[in-house]
């Protein structure tokens, strides 16, 4: 049994239809209102504008199944905004100001029809289910649109990135590039690692900390991140996070810088270290971790005849680094490691009682020095092996 207010509302969808010309160019009136439209052609917007008439005409009509492929339609409507660049609020706005206006012309039609109150009710109710539909398709439509394009974007840096810092392109394909590199110009290369961040949030995380310059080119690379800065980074984006910074460097020599900070960052790891490091805070370690043959060799003469003291060795080694972290001064390491300073007076005879290292003789020292920062280069690995 049919609803007699379907039928009551039938001489206004007559007079909507008939109006469809005057109620599309209404609709591209107030479309064309919303600044973002301004590169969108009419002749692009009316057909979506009469689509809305007449869905709005056959719902009035009780047609209560959309015609096959509606909600593609609307979807792939979605997707033309999104490739024209107009953000998703004024595409969903454009929408509800045209559903709107059809509205107010159903309502003042119905009006002058002297159509029932329960049959102008039922007929707003079914104008704004259609509005409901067809806004959750165009926002679908271009949400994938924005993920498609960013995915292709991210691919596309990623693959530029991978070339410049690999050094396959030469400089003129990079200025070509259009990436903001300029032939006479100096830039930082770095790259960065996280055991807890995803590669992709690092990526994001490293251009914010980047913050406005000329040259932000940041992407993934394997498991890392690399970058191309025109100013160096001074703080990382987060603790768990090692950066190896190379530069400046000239364009045709951004391989040779990205090699750098690659060698950097294995360093950073290798000992420990986080937050940023350049050539200038592990020299030293580079050459530490460049010289496996003469680490094993010292590691053997000043860390192994201490490790072999069982319940006390790990204690001793740690005392003799603080030592030396804290400028060689008694005092201050036994602060440090919270002792009296005859306690670390006696733990510091041990170890030399132990491996003859004279501590007071620069030379030795160093070499004490040297043995550990080996060892605690490896010693993890052999932990985890």
């Amino acid at each position: 049994m049919s609803d007699p207010r379907a039928d009551q509302l039938a001489p206004v969808a007559k007079q909507l239809q008939d109006q469809a010309e005057e109620l599309v160019a209404a609709q591209l009136q107030v479309i064309g209102a919303i600044g973002a439209y301004g590169v969108t052609r009419p002749a692009e917007i009316r057909p979506s504008a009469y689509r809305n008439v007449v869905r709005v005409v056959a719902a009035l009509r009780g047609e209560d199944r959309l015609p096959a492929g509606v909600g593609e339609e609307e979807r792939e409507t979605g997707r033309r905004r999104a490739l024209q660049g107009i953000p998703g609020a004024d595409v969903l706005a454009a929408y509800r100001s045209s559903i709107s206006l059809l509205r107010d012309e159903f309502l003042r039609t119905a009006r002058i029809e002297g159509t029932p109150a329960d049959a102008v009710l039922l007929g707003t109710q079914r104008i704004w289910q259609l509005g409901d539909h067809g806004s959750t398709e165009l926002l679908a439509g271009h949400r994938k649109a924005e993920l498609d394009l960013t995915r292709n974007r991210r691919q596309q840096r990623t693959t530029l990135l991978t070339r410049l810092v690999e050094g396959t392109m030469t400089a003129d394909q990079l200025v070509a590039a259009g990436a903001g590199l300029a032939a006479d110009g100096r830039y930082w290369v770095l790259r960065a690692r996280s055991a807890s961040i995803d590669r992709f949030a690092l990526a994001d995380m490293l251009e914010r900390a980047a913050g406005a310059q000329e040259t932000v080119l940041v992407g993934t690379y394997g498991r890392d991140v690399a970058a191309v800065l025109s100013a160096p980074l001074h703080t990382g984006p987060a603790d768990d996070v090692t950066i190896g910074l190379a530069g400046p460097t000239r364009l045709s020599r951004l391989g040779a810088g990205f090699a750098e900070a690659t060698q950097l960052l294995a360093a950073a790891t290798r000992f420990g270290h986080r937050g940023i490091v350049d050539r200038p805070r592990m020299a030293l370690r580079l050459a530490v971790a460049n010289e496996p043959e003469l680490g094993h060799y010292l590691r053997s003469r000043y860390v192994e005849p201490v490790e072999a003291q069982s319940g006390i060795g790990e204690t001793l080694l740690a005392s003799v680094e603080t030592y030396f972290s804290r400028r060689r001064s008694i005092p201050e390491a036994a602060a440090a490691l919270s002792v009296h300073v005859n306690t670390l007076r006696y733990r510091l005879e041990r170890f030399t009682a132990l491996t003859g290292a004279d501590l007071q003789d620069t030379e030795v020292m160093f070499e004490v020095w040297w043995a550990l920062q080996y060892h605690n280069s490896v010693a993890p690995r052999s932990d985890s092996g």
